[in-house]
């Protein structure tokens, strides 16, 4: 289905750029700014955008001021992402056979956002969240999940959040699907697995936002943009928008570089490791070979020259290498194209995530050590609050439910997931410290 398009750009329709929950005409700015522009300024803005400074990354805030955070994440996710359109829209025939751009802004304000819903100590905050939650007889966490609640619930505007365009809130949804959809049950009883979340990007609480986004589209659209299939996990949704899987390589990028480099001037990752990685693509890839060549050699300059110079240089190539892909010609622009890259530069990608930052880094013993104290700290948080609702803000309180335990988990969870590391520890210190604590200290 071709939406009624806007003559200037008809990758976008009319519907792409309505809002959640449209404003009033008389509080509606006089602006320059179109659709996507105005919802860029609304991320920027946003508390929970400058609470990325404060939330870790890879490494915990508390190791230096060195290394990224989520917030300077969100930022180079979004400058390659805005590389990948740059070259997509220079070099893609698909689009120019049908006059289109991709939309900087859309694709900007979206990578920022994207890492919003995360909450405090990483991953091990995120399973430590979705089991008190179960055990509370709610649905659970999950840090996508609670970007899309952030951003059309909590921040800003509780009838609409910051009340974004369709088209930015779609750009978010790396995983189309409803939390309770998405559950294996026979994963979730797994003892090792039960505080494993699916991936989904909608708690069920908020499905009416996420049906509004999908009133535009057909049943045959409706159907692609939520496939899925069952895997020994949970259930994996398969689709996302053209913006989206765009975003998705620039944060892959971002992961299998600048995390990279984190983990080598930290001394996670040897110089020897990553030459190990790069060995099994130099044959089968002259442009890795010949980017690779200053660090098989007797480096003439400062290493740590010689490894920025590598990392520019491989993230330019991956992005001057990514290329779009029709999946089918009769759907709306948005769904009918993906973003990919060549399986080699892939496989590369997948190589330097997992066997250098997954396996020397994440799931090295001082971060886990550090990740589990913070898991155990969300737990325990967690379980004071439920059980006094003292414990919260005011304005959270005012929320309480007399008679659903699953609601005020839900609240304590709200909360909780918008923490920043330091926040969370100043609290903790506060509720489980027997040394003296500040009024003003939290």
């Amino acid at each position: 289905m071709i939406l009624t398009n806007r003559t200037d750009n008809p990758l976008y329709s009319d519907e792409d750029y309505r809002r959640f929950m449209e404003s009033s005409k008389e509080k509606e700015r006089v602006s320059s700014r179109d659709g996507f522009e105005r919802d860029h300024g609304r991320i920027v803005h946003s508390t929970a955008f400058r609470r990325l400074q404060a939330k870790t990354q890879v490494i915990g805030i508390e190791e230096g001021d060195y290394h990224r955070t989520r917030l300077t994440h969100s930022m180079e996710v979004a400058q390659i992402a805005r590389g990948i359109v740059i070259h997509l829209n220079d070099t893609s025939n698909l689009l120019k056979n049908m006059g289109a751009e991709i939309d900087n802004s859309l694709v900007e304000t979206a990578s920022l956002a994207h890492d919003i819903g995360h909450p405090p100590f990483g991953h091990k905050g995120e399973r430590a969240l979705n089991k008190k939650m179960i055990e509370a007889g709610a649905y659970g966490f999950e840090g996508n999940a609670q970007t899309f609640r952030i951003l059309s619930r909590l921040e800003g505007s509780e009838e609409g959040g910051l009340k974004l365009t369709r088209a930015t809130l779609f750009s978010l949804l790396k995983y189309p699907i409803i939390f309770s959809k998405a559950i294996n049950d026979e994963f979730y009883n797994d003892k090792e697995n039960h505080i494993s979340p699916p991936k989904a990007n909608v708690y069920d609480e908020d499905a009416s936002t996420f049906r509004w986004m999908l009133d535009p589209y057909n049943i045959s659209e409706k159907e692609y943009i939520q496939k899925n299939s069952s895997t020994d996990k949970h259930v994996k949704t398969l689709n996302k928008t053209l913006e989206c899987s765009i975003i998705e390589l620039a944060d892959d990028i971002a992961y299998g570089s600048h995390d990279i480099q984190d983990g080598i001037k930290l001394g996670f990752i040897t110089i020897s490791d990553l030459k190990d990685t790069l060995r099994d693509y130099i044959d089968s890839d002259s442009e890795i070979k010949l980017l690779s060549t200053p660090l098989f050699e007797e480096m003439k300059e400062p290493e740590k020259y010689v490894l920025k110079n590598f990392f520019a240089d491989l993230i330019n190539y991956l992005i001057n290498s990514v290329y779009l892909v029709e999946i089918d010609p009769n759907h709306s622009p948005r769904f009918r194209f993906k973003a990919k890259l060549p399986k080699s530069l892939r496989d590369l990608l997948d190589s330097l995530k997992e066997r250098l930052v997954d396996e020397k880094v994440i799931f090295s013993q001082q971060v886990q050590t550090m990740e589990w104290k913070g898991g155990q700290m969300v737990e325990r948080m967690f379980e004071a609050m439920l059980d006094d609702k003292k414990l919260l803000p005011r304005d959270t309180r005012d929320k309480w439910s007399k008679s659903s335990r699953a609601v005020n988990a839900r609240l304590v969870c709200d909360y909780i997931a918008g923490m920043t590391d330091s926040y969370a520890l100043n609290m903790c210190t506060r509720l489980f410290d027997t040394k003296p604590s500040h009024l003003f200290d939290i």
